[in-house]
């Protein structure tokens, strides 16, 4: 099997606190791959900073091939898009107030025009000078990678409230024709085509993790074992490659929990991958195909379950032997 994320010297700090020390491994595509340590081992950073939620201070994280960052940087199209509305924005407002000005002929207000027009670019690439320097600690974009097929779920699941369960798996599809204000009036016909498609895969969807009871209940009545179904739900709904689960059965009960480990097993043997970080060992150990241990930054050892279990090196990272 091939790697589906490589990840290579990774390191992260804050302030004077080392959390990532030069990690290193990587995730075989169509696997489970658990990541555990002891608490403080660096395993909820290393998940924000290869879903690109933190920036590292070194090394790389490669997703199917692409350093991460390149995934998410906007595009010298889409700067330039932005940058040309800039200063066609401020170039009008020059130009006007220069015809509003009594007096001055065509020539001048051109004039005015350019330099709003300069004006509004550096305004745009000041504002993103700023954006880097005061937000350093994150990629520009990481919905980006869910796009690309990288998503991820979080300790606590961040659910629509207010909407159903159904309506939460059928806003998570990327680019649908129903966004787009004209579609609703030019193309209402496809766009009713489509929500009918997506109501029908919601179903589905709910119907495979065995949440379809509660299908039209408001997701913020849900418990919290169908609120981490629904999550993992609606990553699923976003086609992706690569699925990054944070603590997936925290706080679920053991029905629940064992439903939601089978889906999982299933749905790897349909070629999904999953990268894992869990607390709970009997889950990590039954649910994984290779465990990568962390512990102050970095990699520990990386096997199979049995040996990760009996491995003298991980027992004295969790009971603290020196």
């Amino acid at each position: 099997m091939s790697a589906i994320l490589e990840v290579e010297d990774l390191r992260k700090t804050f302030g004077g606190i080392v959390a990532v020390d030069g990690a290193t491994f990587d995730i075989e595509q169509g696997s489970i791959t658990g990541l555990i340590g002891p608490n403080g081992a660096g395993k909820t950073t290393t998940f924000n900073l290869i879903s690109g939620f933190y920036k590292p201070d070194s090394g790389t994280v490669r997703y199917d091939g692409e350093p991460l960052q390149d995934l998410m940087t906007a595009s010298s199209d889409e700067r330039f898009i932005w940058g040309s509305a800039s200063g066609l924005t401020f170039g009008s407002a020059g130009a006007i107030a220069a015809f509003g000005v009594a007096g001055l002929g065509t020539a001048t207000s051109l004039g005015a025009g350019a330099l709003g027009a300069g004006l509004g670019a550096g305004v745009y690439l000041g504002q993103e000078r700023l954006k880097a320097a005061s937000d350093s600690h994150k990629f520009s974009r990481p919905f980006m990678l869910a796009r690309e097929g990288l998503a991820r779920t979080f300790q606590i699941t961040r659910e629509l409230s207010d909407m159903t369960a159904r309506e939460n798996l059928m806003l998570a599809p990327q680019h649908q024709a129903g966004e787009n204000l004209a579609n609703a009036w030019v193309r209402r016909d496809a766009v009713a085509e489509e929500e009918t498609a997506l109501y029908e895969r919601a179903t589905e969807m709910l119907e495979l993790l065995e949440i379809d009871h509660v299908a039209d209940e408001l997701a913020g009545n849900l418990s919290g074992g169908q609120r981490k179904l629904l999550e993992l739900g609606r990553v699923l709904m976003l086609d992706p490659k690569l699925v990054l689960l944070d603590e997936p059965v925290a706080g679920v009960n053991p029905a629940l929990t064992e439903k939601l480990t089978d889906r999982i097993r299933a749905l790897r043997d349909e070629g999904y991958t999953f990268c894992i970080v869990e607390h709970d060992m009997d889950v990590i150990m039954d649910l994984s195909d290779t465990i990568i241990v962390m512990n102050e930054g970095k990699k520990l050892v990386e096997g199979e379950p049995a040996a990760i279990r009996n491995d003298q090196r991980v027992i004295d990272a969790y009971l603290g032997v020196d």
